[in-house]
This record gives C-alpha cells, sequence and structure tokens, in this order.
C-alpha cells in the first residue's frame, strides 16, 4: 500500500507519462525506468512516434507492489 503523501505526488502527475517524466518522479536515471520497461517489470507502450510512455495507473500499481518506495 502507497502513503498518502506519495498517492497525492502520483495524482498530480499527466495521465500519461514519458520514460524520463518517470524517471524523475523516482529520482533515478532515465535508464533505470527503460530498462524495468524493457524487462517487463514497469507496464509501458509505444506511440505512434516511437517513444515509450507509462500511463500513470501503471505507475501507481508499480508502486504498490513494491512497497518499499
Amino acid at each position: 500500500m502507497i502513503s498518502g503523501i506519495l498517492k497525492e505526488r502520483i495524482e498530480a502527475l499527466p495521465a500519461i507519462l514519458s520514460i524520463a517524466e518517470a524517471a524523475d518522479f523516482f529520482s533515478v536515471r532515465y535508464l533505470t525506468v527503460y530498462r524495468l520497461v524493457r524487462r517487463g517489470t514497469m507496464p509501458a507502450y509505444k506511440d505512434d512516434e516511437g517513444r515509450w510512455c507509462i500511463l500513470r495507473s501503471d505507475l501507481k500499481a508499480y508502486c504498490s507492489r513494491n512497497s518499499n518506495l
């Protein structure tokens, strides 16, 4: 379960995030989130222009599964 503060931070994010935005949120490097996406740990999809996109709801679910965040 995620804390109230973390939940508020997540709800303030855009509905669809880039890998860079997710990396900023987690305070990690782009490559760290990219690896999570490539491994399938963080759900993501590519848009029409080939950019990785992460849904806010998927980011929230990831945080819930990894309750040490």
